[in-house]
């Protein structure tokens, strides 16, 4: 635990930030729509949602910054020279950690395959995205 007194915490909060516009493009511009089909989420729910979306936002920029937190972690463990590195450490992060875990979960919840490919290329390309931009950072 004295790692977390060694981490950048500037550099973590940056890269929570491009995290989370990353994932707002994710399940907005770019699979919003397929998203919510997969989720049989209406769409006249999905524009009631908006009004009522501040708290969820909230909620989910901290589990993005606490996940951002474990990846700086691990990074600091194994410093890196090139955000190529960090990059690749964060997909492995995605892939076989978190990925992992998603996959399993939409096994027993029944989710279809689409929608287990969306949540899991999300978590593989955001992890991929934020060691790139830690290492970059420091």
């Amino acid at each position: 635990m004295s790692l977390l007194s060694h981490l950048n915490y500037l550099h973590i909060l940056i890269a929570s930030v491009v995290g989370f516009v990353f994932g707002w493009l994710w399940y907005s511009v770019l699979f919003g729509k397929a998203w919510a089909a997969e989720m049989k989420i209406p769409e006249e729910k999905m524009k009631d949602c908006k009004s009522g979306m501040g708290a969820s936002l909230v909620k989910g920029f901290i589990c993005t910054f606490v996940s951002t937190v474990g990846l700086a972690m691990l990074l600091a463990l194994h410093p890196f020279v090139s955000w190529v590195k960090g990059a690749e450490l964060g997909a492995a992060v995605g892939l076989l950690l978190v990925g992992a875990r998603f996959l399993n979960i939409g096994i027993w919840e029944q989710r279809s395959c689409k929608l287990q490919a969306i949540n899991l290329w999300h978590e593989v390309l955001l992890f991929a995205l934020q060691g790139a931009v830690l290492v970059a950072c420091s």
